[in-house]
């Protein structure tokens, strides 16, 4: 007999394996299977842990798109790794890494979703289906990507993908599995491309984020002279923007390439007898305006006579055999130049940087005479001594790049019960990271966990303004008496880790109230319908602001005292300086609570504790109100008539694919349904009056399918009808025309697909113009490889109308893809025909 208990827990891996052979005689068996299953399981949950943190990577990085976006940075340079990703970096000398990934585990597409009105974009995520929907907060409010980035996770339980929007503190199950077993890479991104002027970033969902390049053309190798050795390999920093184009060239049998990282350098090998012994590496970037610059490195074969190593903020030096004398110096990155220091050490100055013994981790401090700035860039020059005298050249220069740490300055002032005034100050860093926590949650460790995770708030600028709010983290209210922790970090790039002691934090001491007040504040008379409860709240006697909230029977019942009650209203109510239309919504019918509310005067003391009955209403169905359906199915929507019996206010109805209705939310349970409908939870609710001639019309419905419908009718006191309508229908099939039937009314409508331009980086960009003829009602276009369009036509019709851009007048579009690739459009004419798909093949222009 064997047994196989596998745990997991909170993302731990525990296997327990208990194997028990029992017989008369002794025996055996062969375990291989029972081992690869487990090894195969293990492979499946460290492919998971993996794909978690990419993910959270990803929504992270898209986070910072999208603040480039809202913030008006540019983007300073696109290079592509070896390893396909790519590395971007801004105008602020913020950086993040991009993979494109193929045929990766199904895992939620996180997206941004832009508000055409106000131009924000907001975090939403797109269904297996295409169909994109916005996240919202615990309060029901959209998520500004400005604000906390959601957060991903797999439950241990269900092994399902969940999704929080309030920092982790609830979790909501996307009705995906994580498998593990997925054999590419899984990725947000599906592409990165560029042209002169943007660069353009696709998402896996086809959303394309299109930000600015920089101008300002800079590359500045950060390093003087290199020695190798044959077939070393070097990575020398380079600070870009602005870089459109860009060549490398190099000595005769040397290796050099430009990417994210920097400049990479590889010395021949030593059986190549035909290379260079040195030589110069040089780099020219191009602009988009057709500016060019050209960065050099000299570069050459064999042991330095002074080896400069960097390790913190100490410096330390080698020397080669014979090498008893050398210059060595440092300066500001800004003040650096080879020729500056050639001169130099030829000069009569040269004495004061020489040095007749090897440095042994020397602080920076100690070579400055001062102590160094944060977050600086220094160059640590070094040159032996001219053995017969010769001029230095500034070849000869030998240097390395050192960065003192960077930091951020917090001060706090103006404490009061309601808050306090704080400062951020970044000392040698564009970019930082802030959070406020509660100090009994606070430790530097979690901190930098949730940093890798998405955690903190990205600040751009110095900050000098309210502790809350929703700039330095997402504090809405502060509550007295708590002491609060406000911590800083410097940005860094994604493949640095953070470390506890580049953290910075500050203690802020909110004073408490105090209780035995006398302001007072009033609670008009209060209203309740079957799921709802609402009254008036109005400042009274001496009341700068009172708290208020609604409280079950139940949790009133757990507080012993009403200071008790008030110290919770305090940290977890509601607050306001104004009058306020409390309604407390979507309860249980029947549900005893209390709408609890107290005082504060402007000194912080608190009054009396008011107390008022907030009951639900009992349900009680009435059997004198219901209403029938009749449906006049269309292709692109249907008629609903409705026929009320007694004297109906509202209606409450479910409408959704009749094959949707065994999953989630009601699984095929109809009395899941009528409980939602009497709860008006998740369903959608009209009045009677808004209705002409008792006639609803749903549109954007699917031709040719099967939908349902379930209709309950309410009264004026919120009373539902004791009998639920359902009914069934399905939506008109079409008249196709079809390509080689009806070709000559086909050409005849048929919209104009142009092909405006075709641009190529690793893949290509496709920009083209739709453009529909007089009959042509209604288009719809979807750019994609041809074989996204399988099936009969009338199934390509739907999928093309389901997942393409839906249009009346003529649309200009582009995809970023692989070639051969489809233009893909249908549409409908005045007479209400569906047309065949057009499809525009767009093939690789030949070189």
């Amino acid at each position: 007999m064997r047994r196989i208990q596998i745990l997991w827990s909170a993302g731990k891996k525990m296997f327990f394996l208990m194997a028990v052979c029992i017989g008369t005689f002794s025996s055996c068996y062969n375990d291989d299977d029972l081992k690869n299953s487990i090894s195969g399981l293990e492979e499946r949950m460290d492919k998971l842990e993996a794909l978690l943190q990419n993910i959270q990577s990803d929504i992270s990085t898209l986070k910072t798109l999208t603040d480039a976006l809202s913030q008006n940075k540019s983007i300073a340079s696109v290079l592509e790794n070896e390893d396909g990703s790519y590395t971007i970096k801004f105008s602020d000398k913020t950086e993040v890494t991009i993979r494109n990934g193929e045929n990766g585990e199904d895992a939620p597409q996180i997206t941004v979703i832009k508000d055409e009105e106000d131009g924000i974009y907001y975090w939403g995520v797109t269904g297996t289906d295409g169909k994109k929907t916005l996240l919202k907060d615990g309060e029901g409010n959209k998520m500004p990507v400005t604000a906390a980035a959601p957060k991903i996770r797999i439950n241990a339980d269900t092994k399902e993908w969940e999704i929080s929007s309030d920092s982790g503190k609830t979790w909501e199950s996307t009705g995906v599995y994580a498998s593990g077993e997925s054999t590419g890479d899984t990725s947000l991104f599906s592409g990165v491309s560029q042209d002169d002027d943007y660069a353009y970033f696709t998402l896996k969902d086809g959303t394309v984020l299109k930000v600015l390049k920089s101008k300002e053309l800079k590359c500045e190798i950060l390093s003087g002279k290199q020695y190798f050795a044959n077939d070393e390999e070097k990575l020398i920093p380079v600070e870009m923007s602005g870089i459109s184009k860009y060549t490398v060239t190099k000595p005769d049998g040397w290796k050099a390439s430009l990417t994210g990282k920097g400049l990479v350098i590889i010395a021949p090998a030593e059986e190549n007898q035909y290379a260079e012994t040195g030589g110069k590496v040089a780099v020219m970037a191009v602009a988009s305006n057709g500016k060019s610059i050209i960065s050099e490195i000299p570069v050459v074969l064999g042991e330095a006579p002074v080896n400069i190593s960097v390790e913190g903020q100490t410096v330390s030096t080698t020397l080669a055999s014979g090498v008893e004398v050398y210059y060595l110096g440092v300066m500001e990155i800004g003040e650096y130049n080879a020729e500056s220091v050639a001169e130099l050490v030829n000069g009569y100055a040269a004495r004061m940087y020489m040095k007749t013994q090897a440095l042994d981790k020397v602080p920076l401090a100690e070579l400055l005479g001062k102590e160094p700035e944060a977050g600086i860039t220094y160059m640590i020059w070094a040159v032996p001594l001219s053995e017969n005298g010769t001029k230095y050249q500034p070849d000869d220069i030998i240097a390395t790049v050192i960065k003192t740490a960077a930091t951020v300055e917090l001060k706090v002032s103006d404490i009061t019960f309601e808050g306090a005034t704080v400062a951020a100050t970044r000392k040698g860093c564009d970019t930082y990271y802030t959070g406020i926590v509660n100090k009994a949650y606070y430790s530097a460790e979690t901190v930098i966990d949730d940093l890798a995770f998405g955690g903190g708030n990205k600040q751009l600028s110095d900050y000098n303004g309210p502790l809350e709010g929703k700039v330095l983290d997402f504090l809405p209210t502060i509550v007295p008496g708590t002491t609060y922790v406000l911590w800083a970090i410097p940005y860094k790039e994604e493949e640095e880790e953070y470390k506890t002691e580049e953290l910075v934090s500050v203690e802020i001491v909110i004073p408490a109230l105090t209780y035995d007040g006398t302001a007072t504040v009033n609670v008009g008379t209060m209203t309740s319908t079957v799921t709802s409860v609402n009254a008036t709240v109005t400042p009274g006697t001496s009341c700068y602001k009172f708290y208020y909230s609604y409280m079950t029977e139940k949790a009133l019942n757990k507080y012993s005292t009403d200071k008790e009650v008030i110290s919770y209203l305090v940290e977890s109510g509601k607050s306001s300086k104004e009058t306020v239309d409390f309604e407390r919504a979507s309860l249980e019918p029947g549900a005893k609570g209390f709408l609890v509310a107290v005082a504060l005067d402007s000194k912080g003391q608190l009054g009396s504790l008011v107390k008022v009955q907030a009951d639900s209403k009992d349900i009680s169905y009435n059997a004198s109100i219901s209403v029938d359906v009749s449906v006049e199915a269309g292709t692109l929507s249907a008629t609903l008539t409705l026929t009320p019996t007694g004297s109906p206010v509202k209606y409450r109805y479910v409408h959704m694919k009749l094959s949707e209705f065994k999953s989630y939310p009601y699984w095929g349970n109809e009395e899941m349904v009528k409980q939602a409908l009497v709860m008006n939870n998740g369903v959608t609710e009209i009045l009677a009056s808004a209705l002409e001639n008792n006639q609803l019309v749903i549109e954007d419905i699917q031709f040719n399918t099967e939908y349902v419908l379930y209709m309950i009718a309410v009264d004026a006191e919120g009373n539902p009808s004791a009998t639920v309508t359902k009914k069934e229908y399905t939506s008109k099939k079409p008249t196709y025309v079809r390509i080689e039937r009806d070709a000559d009314l086909w050409k005849a409508s048929a919209p104009e697909v142009t092909i405006d331009k075709i641009e190529k980086d690793k893949f290509y960009t496709v920009s083209y113009t739709v453009t529909p003829k007089p009959a042509c009602k209604v288009f719809y276009v979807f750019a994609g490889p041809a074989d996204y369009l399988t099936g009969m036509y009338d199934e390509q019709i739907r999928y093309v109308m389901t997942r393409g851009e839906k249009q009346t007048t003529t649309y200009s579009g582009f995809i970023y893809t692989t070639l051969p690739t489809n233009i893909n459009v249908t549409w409908i004419d005045e007479e209400g025909r569906f047309y065949e798909v057009s499809k525009t093949v767009v093939e690789a222009p030949t070189e």
